[in-house]
């Protein structure tokens, strides 16, 4: 736990709520070291499960801190391209880890998620909206293109077209136009939006953590891979789940109407 960032666990489930509502949650230095430090350490924790990603205080993330941008410029701190190279280094670094997390990640998005924080709510593997949530690709607004791999995640979504309007006009969406176009799964009260989040983790925690993992990779390769490389994975990767002892114990308490052991590796 730090200050930006308040990290609680229960049942192998880790809850990150980033916590700088004044800011709106904006990617400050704090957050985004916070948000590394974190991440970096779950990516090697073999006890975790699942990880819910939300805001605190009707915010999820407001993106960069612009303020700071600012005051970077005014001080002489960006002279050029070379300035800024670390600081995207530094975000991808963190947010391929997330993205990477051989295990579920659910984003619940309560309040704005804009640019970078589009970005990072469309890292996860499911979004949960609260009926307030609203979304914004705003970069073209402060002369920027979209990062938070936007580029990838935003076409994938919604399709092309769509995606090149959001990043071209910089307009808000509310929760149910975000959920319309195949940004939000399922939209909720805001009193509801935890509580969603973590029945939705508790279910997909009762599985194979291989089968998961290797289930997470290859549908992340899915929409650029043709159909011979997608058999050739899926290939491997059944013969490691169809021979591994959880496979094994599994076939053994479904034939005596046994429930699976979910904790079983």
């Amino acid at each position: 736990m730090t200050d930006a960032l308040n990290v609680t666990r229960e049942n192998g489930v880790a809850l990150l709520e980033m916590a700088e509502p004044k800011s709106r949650n904006a990617l400050s230095d704090a957050m985004r070291q916070a948000l590394s430090d974190t991440l970096h350490d779950l990516k090697a924790d073999p006890d975790l499960r699942a990880v819910i990603l939300t805001g605190s205080e009707g915010v999820f993330c407001a993106g960069g801190d612009l303020k700071k941008m600012l005051a970077n410029h005014k001080a002489g701190v960006v002279g050029g391209a070379e300035d800024i190279l670390p600081r995207m280094q530094h975000l991808h670094s963190w947010l391929r880890a997330l993205r990477d997390l051989p295990v579920p990640v659910i984003c619940a998005v309560d309040g704005p998620a804009y640019g970078a924080g589009l970005g990072l709510a469309l890292t996860g593997d499911i979004i949960l909206a609260s009926d307030r949530a609203t979304f914004n690709a705003s970069f073209c607004k402060v002369g920027a293109v979209p990062d938070g791999n936007l580029f990838y995640s935003l076409p994938r979504m919604v399709g092309l077209q769509r995606a090149r309007e959001l990043f071209y006009t910089g307009r808000t969406l509310d929760a149910e136009e975000a959920q319309r176009i195949g940004i939000v799964m399922e939209i909720v009260a805001p009193d509801d939006l935890l509580p969603r989040a973590r029945e939705m983790a508790a279910m997909m925690v009762q599985s194979s953590p291989v089968s998961f993992a290797l289930t997470k990779s290859i549908t992340a390769r899915s929409l650029e891979s043709d159909s011979e490389t997608l058999l050739s994975l899926e290939l491997q990767a059944q013969s490691i789940c169809l021979t591994s002892a959880y496979h094994k114990d599994a076939l053994d308490r479904f034939t005596q109407k046994l429930p699976p052991r979910f904790d079983f590796q």
